[in-house]
């Protein structure tokens, strides 16, 4: 008998059930690692689109401050429909809104936008010199357009014309968000009266109906000149873009 002891002793290996419950073990373990890893990297993708998105958000400011610090002449503000072909025909101004128009240094009155622009006829003084690409919306668009001196009005076509179009950015900037830019002025500011402040507000969507949001930011900008808020009429329908 104590043979037979000393050999169930050294018996080496384990039963079948024993294999059964250590495998059990070791999967419920793996589908622990396994989950608590996932939850993991769904937390780093969603910083690292965070941060994405407010690199994106903050250049875009960077360039917003760039392109109105210099505005001339007066400064206006549109709050109108989103659409690709918005329509500013005597159309009176707002004390906040989606479009910005101003004059520049180079004598053009532009318009800052985000929501898109159809094709678009382009001319220097009363000839036609070609044609822009739409552009979609959700980015940054600047269009100018001759500005009279003597009407102190530009000239807005039915079919759309302008002296230049662009995109402040290519496409691939926005990494497949969606841009939305607000403007508005001091609460003090009335139409008529001059200001050297403006507010922007810059907002990045994930979709394009811009509902669902990643990141907004809110700036003052300070320009370099005081201009007048103008609310009065600028745009005007014509028949020739160069007038």
């Amino acid at each position: 008998m104590k043979k037979v002891r000393r050999l169930l002793k050294k018996r080496d290996g384990t039963t079948l059930v024993e294999t059964i419950v250590t495998m059990l073990l070791i999967s419920i373990m793996f589908a622990m690692a396994a989950t608590a890893l996932s939850s993991v990297a769904k937390v780093f993708v969603r910083e690292q689109r965070l941060q994405y998105a407010q690199s994106i958000l903050d250049t875009t400011m960077t360039e917003l401050r760039g392109i109105v610090e210099n505005a001339d002449g007066y400064i206006k503000i549109y709050d109108v429909e989103r659409k690709k072909n918005q329509k500013i025909t005597d159309k009176t101004g707002n004390n906040s809104g989606n479009i910005l128009e101003f004059i520049n240094g180079d004598g053009y009155a532009v318009l800052i936008s985000a929501d898109g622009c159809e094709k678009t006829q382009l001319f220097i003084g009363r000839q036609e010199s070609g044609e822009a690409d739409a552009v979609d919306e959700g980015q940054l668009l600047t269009r100018y357009y001759f500005y009279n001196n003597g009407t102190y009005q530009y000239i807005w076509n039915d079919e759309l014309a302008a002296r230049a179009v662009a995109t402040v950015f290519g496409i691939g900037f926005y990494m497949g968000n969606y841009l939305e830019v607000q403007w508005a002025f001091p609460d003090s500011v009335n139409a008529g009266d001059m200001t050297d402040q403006l507010t922007v507000t810059a907002s990045l969507y994930r979709d394009r109906d811009r509902t669902d949001l990643i990141v907004t930011d809110s700036e003052v900008i300070q320009l370099r000149h005081s201009l007048m808020r103008k609310d009065t009429v600028t745009a005007t329908v014509g028949t020739d873009a160069g007038e």
